[in-house]
């Protein structure tokens, strides 16, 4: 099997206006299930690398509970 992907990565709000938008989403290309976080508050102006951190984190998290074979879930136990 194909190793997952986060594709179709994107911002939810004003494209004009990246300040304004709320959330980053991405779609997991093994299963298209949409992941999707709220943007993160920082103390500088531009907070896009900590919201994409956190996109990269969730959709890590993702594969490896959907789609890594054999791997002991936490909900298993």
């Amino acid at each position: 099997m194909k190793k997952p992907e986060l594709t179709d990565v994107g911002w939810l709000g004003p494209k004009d206006e990246m300040d304004r938008a709320s959330h980053r989403f991405g779609k997991c290309s093994a299963c298209h299930e949409i992941i999707c976080v709220e943007k993160a508050v920082t103390d500088t102006q531009s907070t896009q690398a900590e919201t994409n951190e956190l996109l990269n984190k969730a959709f890590r998290a993702h594969a490896e509970a959907k789609h890594v074979p054999n791997t002991p879930r936490a909900d298993a136990a």
